[in-house]
């Protein structure tokens, strides 16, 4: 009977041993961390807002000049490239306030059509813009309607996205028209110089 016992007891021992080797030989291999890396943003699509700024216009032979505030908005169309580059085309027309002195028309408002070209660091981007520009000069004590005058238009800015469908921007646009004025009997040369500084605030759609 004790030889049966210890019998029993050499054979648990061996399979409890073998048991806890083959455990031993075992390696579970865990699954891999997958890391989930967030898409960067994407610039493209259509977009609108409300804008604000500072102009100065002056024309040639006139003296003094118009310096006051603009009010307008803007829409436009974006498309990212290489999720660097991003073209674009953009509108936007503004309301000129003040008064041009000693001369007898003042800026009463101006716009453009313009393409955009930036390179989007994230929510970022630089940019540059050109295209056509539009201007309209109203009498105040001069003879006449000078009309609605076109030109060209030149500029640069930055527009941070600060949420999803919400950017924030601030440009620099100059604008340039010749051969101003001639409907009011003004010779040909005479240009118009519009600077303007703008900040605006978009909806991305």
């Amino acid at each position: 009977m004790k030889n049966l016992i210890r019998s029993t007891i050499a054979a648990v021992s061996v399979l409890a041993f073998a048991g806890v080797s083959q455990s031993a030989d075992i390696i579970v291999e865990a699954d891999p961390v997958v890391q989930l890396q967030a898409p960067n943003f994407s610039w493209t699509g259509m977009y609108a807002g409300i804008q604000g700024g500072y102009f100065d216009t002056s024309v040639d032979s006139a003296p003094g000049s118009q310096s006051s505030g603009n009010l307008g908005g803007y829409a436009g169309y974006n498309y990212q490239i290489n999720n660097r580059f991003v073209l674009g085309v953009e509108g936007d027309y503004n309301k000129a306030f003040g008064t041009y002195g000693g001369f007898g028309y003042e800026l009463s408002s101006f716009g453009s059509l313009r393409g955009r070209a930036g390179y989007a660091m994230d929510r970022t981007m630089v940019f540059a813009t050109g295209g056509l520009a539009l201007m309209d000069y109203e009498r105040s004590t001069g003879a006449g309607d000078p009309g609605l005058e076109t030109g060209y238009a030149l500029g640069a800015g930055v527009e941070h996205m600060f949420m999803d469908n919400i950017s924030a921007k601030a440009e620099y646009l100059y604008m340039n028209f010749s051969d101003t004025f001639e409907d009011v009997g003004a010779p040909a040369g005479i240009s118009t110089d519009i600077h303007n500084v703008r900040v605006g605030v978009g909806y991305h759609f």
